[in-house]
């Protein structure tokens, strides 16, 4: 038989999948095949082994082995018995114990406190692969197996965010620092890649782990406050009110949360110390200032360093649900100058913007592109936010000075570059690069920042509507009343009205059918069911059905779970309603999905609640109430925007 000719662009032989050799060794024959007697650095993680620039042991992992350190990996061991992390023998240097890319309770555990039938970081999908509190089980499980002579080093954004004192929703309690009940010599929070570095040379080079008191972007917990060596150390030390304290009386507590929400600035953050208990037992928790955020180049070189992107071989091909939905993403940034109240991005990359450089995203792309398995689309380009590329602070003095919580709330402040020029020609040239037919922004895009450009939004807003909408634009005004937008320090309604005008604009100009996707927040500090039943009207006046609300779910140390446990907030010291009555979160939740007909009592029922709805009266044609509540404003007298036209 003659041989089929090769069409244009197809490979004649497809690339025999990556072997174990190309990822970091995860078993002994892994070992021994590179010749190697032993370890420099474990680490152990509660994601699956993805070797992919967006999973974080993987990104460490590849920093330490590039600085010369061998390296080796457990993923998702058996918690119940320390001989899983023995497999690969003691390390020389330190444990590195991570919980994995996402808080294990919140990856467990719905709003609601019910168990989550998947997890997106682990082979299928398979759920119960890892502990609930994984950092502090792994962290035991660490010292069981190696003893107290190998140094336990926490990270990750578990780690990150429970580092001192904090609010737990799962246990609806206040608990201690993660480094108290895991024992751990030592934990790093942020972006980790410069302090694990810094302390694997200064292990490397013979020092004790007890004498790594003073590396940014650490935090340790010593029984005697002179074991930290504070003397003699650039920066003033803050001592937080104690643990005990803040467990007690929840008006100190809004006052410990006041205080380190202030300290996030690398150029001016204190030490701070809290002490944990009394007796034999105390602890005093000290947290080093952040560590500067990585340059641009420092951001490249990590970014392009030999990733395989791909799952280890060892799950046999397995479906990883979290793998697939940023295969073809491009993270062009880190950080988050915004703040807002109930995200955590700030509190643990920093707010300063980290920016990769326009060759480097564009040679990431060209990678991608040249995978014989690419079909010809970019699905994201950005990060945390879709449009703060390459926005930072333009005066030195003003920020060594700063310590403003948001960089764009209550308004964009004078220092801040919000010039989206420059990427809106890297979105060009990205379209540019052969073999892509289409690069889309799927990261949430901040429409107060391309409205603050004077000079370039409109034109980012007509390029992004004109070329990077897959069919439909995800934002995130999160709600419409005033009092509700205010606690989240975000942008009023008449901002996200705007947008979706020049959205509407836009598109009809470009000749396309597209939507934008608005996502909403349910039971957030602040909103009670009058303002859900507000926001519902608001909806039903857009005619927008919302399939996906996310209820509030308090995370450890953002400034919305500090009001959420203390009723008050942090920063003005006055009440806040919150919401903790399961049943009302769901009364709101369904008030924003009045679309579900499944939601009609519990709507019902919310609206009889707050007097909307007469006993005995039912809801009429597209879930409307027969009247409003006598003197209710509607959401365009409360500072919001009437009816209009929106997206069906």
């Amino acid at each position: 038989m003659a041989r089929l000719p090769v069409l244009q662009g197809d490979r004649a032989r497809r690339p025999a999948p990556p072997g174990p050799e190309a990822f970091l060794p995860m078993f002994p024959e892994h070992l021994r095949a590179r010749g190697w007697a032993d370890l420099d650095v474990l680490l152990v993680s509660g994601d699956a082994y993805v070797d992919h620039p967006s999973f974080g042991a993987a990104v460490i992992g590849r920093v330490l082995e590039a600085a010369g350190y061998k390296v080796g990996v457990v993923a998702q061991p058996d918690w119940r018995s320390p001989a899983e992390l023995l497999r690969l023998g003691r390390p020389r240097l330190f444990v590195g114990i991570t919980s994995g890319a996402m808080d294990s309770m919140v990856n467990h555990y719905t709003a609601h406190k019910r168990r989550r039938s998947e997890d997106a970081y682990t082979p299928d999908g398979a759920a119960g692969r890892r502990p609930d509190r994984a950092t502090t089980v792994y962290a035991r499980l660490a010292r069981a197996a190696f003893g107290a002579t190998t140094p336990i080093v926490l990270g990750g954004i578990e780690a990150s965010l429970r580092r001192i004192a904090h609010y737990d929703y799962w246990d609806d309690r206040v608990l201690p620092s993660v480094l108290v009940p895991s024992g751990a010599d030592l934990l790093v929070y942020g972006q980790g890649e410069k302090p694990i570095l810094e302390i694997a040379r200064r292990l490397a080079s013979g020092e004790d782990i007890c004498g790594l008191t003073d590396v940014p972007g650490t935090a340790l917990a010593v029984p005697d406050l002179g074991m930290a060596m504070l003397d003699g150390r650039d920066r003033k030390v803050l001592e937080l009110p104690a643990y005990e304290e803040i467990v007690l009386d929840k008006r100190r507590f809004a006052e410990f949360s006041r205080l380190y929400h202030l300290e996030h600035n690398e150029a001016n953050a204190r030490i701070l110390v809290q002490r944990h208990g009394r007796g034999p037992a105390q602890r005093h928790v000290v947290v080093n200032p952040p560590m500067r955020p990585p340059s641009t180049e420092e951001l490249d070189r990590i970014a392009e360093l030999p990733y395989v992107r791909e799952a280890h071989p060892a799950y046999g091909g397995a479906h990883i649900p979290a793998l697939e939905q940023i295969r073809w993403s491009v993270q062009i940034l880190r950080g988050c100058a915004a703040g807002c109240a109930f995200c955590c991005i700030t509190e643990h990359q920093g707010r300063d913007i980290a920016s990769r450089s326009e060759a480097s995203v564009l040679r990431e792309i060209a990678t991608l592109a040249s995978k014989d398995s690419f079909r010809g689309t970019i699905t994201d380009v950005g990060g945390a936010t879709a449009n703060m590329w390459r926005m930072e602070c333009t005066s030195a003095a003003a920020h060594a000075a700063c310590r403003r919580a948001s960089c764009v709330y209550p308004s964009v402040c004078q220092f801040f570059s919000v010039d989206h020029g420059p990427l809106v020609d890297l979105y060009e040239k990205a379209r540019k690069v052969p073999g892509v037919k289409h690069v889309f922004v799927g990261s949430g895009v901040r429409y107060d920042l391309a409205q603050a450009d004077e000079k370039n939004g409109a034109r980012y807003l007509e390029a992004l509507v004109a070329n990077h909408v897959s069919g439909q634009l995800k934002v995130a005004p999160e709600h419409v009343c005033e009092p509700v937008l205010k606690v989240m320090k975000k942008p009023g309604v008449e901002s996200f009205e705007r947008f979706r005008k020049d959205f509407e604009r836009y598109t009809r100009k470009a000749g396309k059918e597209q939507y934008l996707v608005p996502y909403f927040i349910s039971s957030h500090p602040g909103a009670s069911l009058e303002e859900a039943a507000d926001l519902m009207e608001y909806l039903q006046a857009n005619r927008w059905k919302p399939q996906q609300v996310q209820d509030f779910m308090p995370t450890p140390m953002t400034l919305a779970s500090d009001i959420f446990w203390s009723g008050y907030h942090p920063m003005t010291g006055k009440p806040v309603h919150v919401t903790r009555d399961m049943e009302e979160k769901r009364m709101q939740k369904a008030l924003l999905r009045w679309g579900d007909p499944a939601n009609r009592p519990l709507i019902e029922k919310a609206l009889r609640k707050i007097g909307r709805l007469r006993p005995g009266e039912r809801l009429g044609p597209g879930m409307r109430p027969g009247r409003r509540g006598a003197g209710r404003p509607g959401p365009g007298a409360r500072g919001g925007a009437g009816p209009g036209r929106g997206p069906r």
